[in-house]
């Protein structure tokens, strides 16, 4: 069953935010401060590249974050034979809840790639939702281990969505931002229009990024401006990725 958030026109926010750098605790303050909820997705080593430590993880849960599988070493899953495959999900999983001491339940495809098959090896190792990178969407139904999401915490130029829509067979992102949002990419504009949309008639809100490439390229101050565009609003549901399967939640 694909994922039905009620039937009446509710307004959800979630932001995921993926690699586990040590940086996500800076993310994740500013998004307590403004009473914002995200999910971090973490491998367990990712090479050469820095990933939290545990206490850090434990902030994190500390502050009402949620904390998903990214693997263990960050492959890209659809290279990988079966058993590589679920070592990965499985040992990601059950390391991650040793370290942070309750169940991870939620998984984001590294890189974003899967498929059929990859699928069906996530709901085997015990996962309840998977999140992609099939942007420019806003259901409110939606396959839980192929979570679309709304738009990257990055300065794209109109290339960029447009290619990695056409390579993932986003037909449906590419229509609503063209149909939509008029094909705008800069980012406080794009989220302004997308939440006067799903305020008027519902759906999610889903923002992904990465807390590195928010420190490479000084986003800072634009996230900040983002999120009190978005935050603390009356009428919206401020959700981590999986409380959004929950209908207590809604």
């Amino acid at each position: 069953m694909y994922n039905r958030v009620g039937t009446k026109k509710v307004a959800i926010v979630t932001t995921s935010w993926d690699d586990g750098h040590p940086l996500d605790i800076r993310l994740a303050e500013i998004l307590d401060r403004y009473g914002m909820a995200g999910t971090f997705y973490i491998p367990l080593s990712y090479g050469g590249f820095p990933v939290m430590a545990q206490e850090e993880m434990r902030a994190l849960r500390a502050m009402g974050m949620e904390i998903g599988s990214h693997t263990l070493t960050h492959p890209s899953l659809t290279k990988l034979r079966k058993h590589q495959a679920l070592h990965e999900l499985v040992e990601s999983k059950k390391m991650l809840e040793d370290m942070v001491g309750e169940l991870i339940v939620s998984f984001c495809y590294p890189a974003g790639k899967f498929n059929s098959m990859v699928r069906s090896w996530v709901i085997e190792a015990g996962y309840k939702l998977a999140r992609t990178t099939l942007a420019f969407r806003i259901d409110r139904k939606f396959d839980p281990f192929c979570m679309p999401v709304s738009l990257q915490f990055f300065p794209h130029a109109h290339v960029v969505p447009i290619r990695h829509a056409l390579k993932e067979g986003n037909l449906l992102g590419l229509i609503n931002w063209y149909r939509l949002w008029k094909m705008e990419n800069d980012l406080i504009k794009l989220l302004e229009l997308l939440l006067e949309y799903i305020l008027k008639n519902g759906g999610v809100l889903h923002i992904w990024g990465h807390s590195w490439e928010i420190e490479k390229f000084h986003l800072w101050g634009v996230l900040e401006e983002a999120l009190r565009c978005i935050a603390n609003l009356p009428d919206v549901l401020y959700l981590t990725n999986s409380q959004i399967l929950d209908p207590v939640q809604q």
